[in-house]
């Protein structure tokens, strides 16, 4: 048997962002698909799909399937196939996980090791009834792998398309995440900042980690004058 993931992941230089959770994902137009993946935790033998735009937060949710797949103490593994560290045949011996992740399929398509492997891993799980969540920025039927019964195995998955996020949910998804920070940030400051700066979620993300470290640092609350100063506007 596999090690419980997170201790597979140490040597591998991959670790889970314990913050992934479905419960502070911000779902916006993705109700269905989070749901289903929740409902993944109490099935077995889900092949599921999951295709979008960078950024629009399909690494939150696999990692956050991941976690929920610990807490009920099944193995599940997570694998980002744009971590170029990782060699094809880290997939041998994955079939007896209840759960894989593989995350930027198209950072290998076209890749014959590659594709050979995450074939073998398909039909390793389905044999065994667990279950495969892949996630990349294309559709199946759009995708650059050249493998043919690869090709045919990803396009009879369960597929989703996760919709990204608007502006005025971009500004929510900030607010809510300054909230689960302790950090009183009012809309007048938010829509300043928002107006300023890149709106993608993972930039959101580190503008946040910015004000809470300087505001904590000069001990001073978060005001225009101060976000002038941090970000040199």
């Amino acid at each position: 048997m596999i090690e419980n993931p997170l201790m597979l992941q140490l040597p591998l230089n991959i670790q889970l962002d314990d913050s992934a959770q479905f419960d502070n994902f911000f779902v916006g137009g993705n109700q269905q698909l989070v749901a289903r993946l929740e409902s993944t935790v109490r099935s077995r033998g889900d092949l599921l799909y999951i295709w979008g735009a960078r950024q629009s937060g399909k690494t939150h949710l696999a990692q956050a399937l991941c976690h929920q797949f610990d807490l009920e103490n099944k193995s599940a593994v997570y694998l980002p196939l744009g971590n170029s560290d990782l060699p094809a045949g880290i997939v041998e011996g994955l079939g007896e996980m209840d759960l894989v992740c593989v995350d930027d399929l198209d950072q290998v398509e076209s890749d014959p090791d590659w594709e050979e492997k995450l074939f073998d891993l398909y039909n390793q799980l389905k044999e065994n009834n667990a279950c495969l969540l892949v996630l990349s920025s294309s559709s199946p039927a759009n995708s650059n792998v050249q493998l043919p019964d690869l090709r045919s195995r990803l396009s009879a998955m369960e597929v989703y398309k996760i919709e990204a996020l608007d502006d005025e949910q971009k500004f929510s998804l900030f607010q809510k995440r300054a909230a689960n920070r302790g950090l009183e940030i009012s809309d007048e400051v938010a829509h300043f900042l928002l107006a300023r700066q890149s709106r993608s979620v993972e930039n959101l993300i580190q503008i946040l980690e910015k004000i809470d470290h300087s505001s904590i640092a000069l001990k001073r609350k978060v005001t225009i004058p101060l976000v002038k100063e941090i970000f040199n506007l």
